[in-house]
């Protein structure tokens, strides 16, 4: 399926569209999307649930559908209120902390399509135009309305989003993270137990990812440590502090969010550069009289 930026307008449209599609493929029912197995090809109880076990993360993710609304930032739970003519950062509205100088320079290069700075898609330079990583944590704001799942291996977790077919890996067989890493798309990730809470720490981020669709940056010193803590069989309390002295001049301290375990399968969703540059080429330039001939 390919990833097209939109307008504002018909983003959020397009979204609970995709969330209906996603929504189907609950096994044991009669919906089911491509590239999902159909419930009568499935060993009756193949969904039940498994003895709780709160060191168990593996499942399928998302947030309820009731929540799942587009505007808001990667590591907050709360809707972005974007009142007329708001400059820059969201006014007071602005979850992310004060800029460095470095920090806001990188912030006015970038030219997002969507929030107050938005910019038509022809003349934004939003890299998921070009299906370059998006990176993390934005893979899971892209994914508030579509599932990602844990995959538990005995020296590693495995982080897959449906969002265009993304693999994190964290490693959980006692290493440190890398003193001095080569910037890499989604990072180096570590994680232990502290109790019930599986707390993960991440660096060596690339910097030409965003954090989110509004073009918050950061670089390639960032540091993000998550919590997640299983509550029951179907909660997962997640939350995010990220740590970037080059870019904020404070952590960035993300809310609690909730996500609920879905009965659905993961499904192929892939980027495809050429798929994305025909569309490029006949919608985004071709809505500012850029297409090629």
């Amino acid at each position: 399926m390919r990833n097209r930026v939109m307008s504002p307008i018909l983003v959020p449209v397009a979204l609970l569209a995709c969330s209906c599609v996603t929504f189907a493929q609950t096994y044991g029912t009669k919906g089911y999307s491509p590239g999902a197995w159909k419930p009568d090809e499935l060993p009756k109880g193949v969904s039940d649930p498994k003895p709780f076990n709160a060191h168990d993360l593996s499942g399928v993710w998302s947030l309820p559908t009731t929540q799942g609304y587009f505007e808001r930032h990667s590591l907050n739970d709360k809707a972005v209120k974007i009142p007329p003519g708001t400059p820059e950062q969201f006014g007071e509205s602005a979850f992310p902390p004060p800029m460095t100088a470095w920090g806001k320079a990188k912030f006015d290069s970038y030219k997002p399509n969507y929030g107050p700075r938005s910019v038509p898609p022809g003349q934004g330079n939003d890299p998921i135009g070009d299906c370059d990583p998006m990176g993390y944590p934005q893979d899971l704001f892209r994914a508030h309305l579509l599932p990602w799942e844990f995959l538990v291996l005995p020296d590693q977790v495995l982080q897959h989003m449906q969002f265009r077919d993304a693999w994190r890996i964290i490693w959980t067989d006692g290493r440190d993270l890398p003193k001095n890493p080569d910037p890499a798309w989604y990072g180096y990730s570590v994680g232990h137990w502290e109790g019930d809470t599986f707390v993960v720490k991440s660096n060596g981020y690339d910097d030409r990812t965003w954090l989110d669709l509004y073009g918050d940056p950061h670089s390639d010193q960032m540091v993000l440590e998550e919590r997640f803590r299983r509550v029951d069989i179907d909660h997962l309390e997640h939350s995010m502090t990220l740590t970037d002295p080059k870019t904020y001049t404070q952590p960035w301290v993300g809310d609690k969010i909730t996500w609920v375990r879905k009965k659905v399968a993961i499904f192929e969703q892939i980027c495809a550069p050429s798929e994305e540059s025909h569309f490029n080429d006949r919608i985004r330039d071709a809505a500012i009289g850029k297409s090629k001939p």
